[in-house]
């Protein structure tokens, strides 16, 4: 346990070189998974990353910057119907369809400069209802349908296998989690913490508050359009319920809160645990899994709303605790039984209050 709090503390407090080297052998240790699991948990470990690297993306904009998007899975689908769109009807290879996803995503973004100028609530709904208006468009214009008038997906074919479409996302969720470290960790990440805590003071300050909501948003964008890019060939069959639903959504924001919001590890630890826990629960009890899965998760919100990562630092900080040697904080005296007693406290703050 000590070591993997201290692999957790480097991955926290190291250099940005070092979180993404760190991010390279995770992965290169994850490719090595198809070598001795079978089909169900390869596939199983797919849906892990994605959900994993598609809460690393929201986190930039949700957990980093304050400004918790209820829309964020409208990326997402625009990625996997640019790559339907891109592979199918215009017979362009899988790598173009990614690219296509990821640059579709950004722009669509920009969109919603406006919307930076609500805050909170009105926020999140703007973005959810941005969800729903370009689900129906999606839904109802021939061109993102299909050949045909009656069509109400794609199909889209995969050029991968199961294990090298596994690698494929592997990378993503490296590249994923490597671009969040090096953005916090830049000037810009600086300006989106300072906007987080007190977007009044920051502006006032010369901090450009429009110019880095709208960074952080288009960078929160572009991942999830590649990786739904990415998804559509590797499920095969996409339509508009499945790509815009925004239980995508809510699984960004919870997998974000459960894990740590606003952190890097947060996501990563987050998506783990609740897929550890959701399997448990649909294996051995069925009947129940949804609300053993809700209880815990509400458990974890009220209790530690800072997340595992906030449970994993407290407790390094009590064995780091255990481990000192206690010493006396005053000067001491011996008693007549021969036994040490301590004669003065150290206090501090006002007189009279003893530490």
């Amino acid at each position: 346990m000590g070591r993997f709090l201290k692999a957790c503390r480097d991955l926290r407090d190291g250099s940005p070189h070092r979180q993404a080297l760190a991010m390279v052998l995770f992965g290169v240790a994850l490719c090595a998974v198809p070598l001795f699991a079978n089909d169900y948990w390869v596939r199983l470990l797919v849906f892990i990353f994605v959900n994993i690297a598609l809460a690393s993306s929201w986190n930039v904009i949700g957990g980093v910057t304050g400004y918790p998007s209820f829309g964020h899975s409208v990326f997402f689908g625009l990625g996997a119907y640019t790559a339907a769109i891109v592979m199918v009807r215009y017979e362009l290879s899988m790598a173009v369809a990614m690219l296509a996803g990821g640059v579709v995503a950004a722009l669509f973004s920009l969109l919603f400069l406006p919307v930076f100028r609500q805050k909170g609530l009105y926020f999140a709904l703007s973005t959810l209802a941005a969800l729903l208006a370009v689900e129906t468009l999606v839904h109802k214009w021939e061109f993102t349908r299909g050949f045909k008038s009656w069509d109400m997906g794609w199909t889209v074919p995969s050029p991968l296998s199961l294990n090298a479409s596994y690698v494929l996302f592997v990378g993503l969720l490296c590249g994923t989690v490597i671009s969040v470290i090096y953005l916090l960790r830049s000037k810009t990440g600086f300006a989106l913490h300072a906007l987080h805590k007190d977007e009044v003071l920051a502006s006032s300050i010369g901090i450009p508050a429009a110019r880095y909501k709208a960074i952080a948003f288009a960078a929160s964008a572009v991942w999830p359009g590649v990786i739904g890019a990415a998804f559509a060939p590797f499920m095969t069959y996409i339509s508009t319920e499945s790509m815009f639903d925004v239980t995508i959504t809510l699984n960004m924001i919870l997998i974000s809160i459960f894990g740590g919001i606003g952190t890097i590890l947060g996501p990563i630890l987050g998506g783990i645990v609740l897929s550890v826990i959701d399997q448990i629960a649909w294996g051995n009890f069925l009947e129940y899994h949804r609300l053993i899965y809700g209880l815990l998760i509400v458990l974890i919100i009220t209790y530690k709303p800072g997340g595992i990562v906030s449970w994993l630092w407290d407790l390094e900080e009590r064995l780091n605790r255990g481990a000192e040697t206690p010493t006396p904080r005053g000067p001491v005296a011996v008693n007549e039984g021969g036994r040490h007693a301590t004669i003065a406290l150290r206090t501090e703050g006002r007189p009279g209050h003893a530490r």
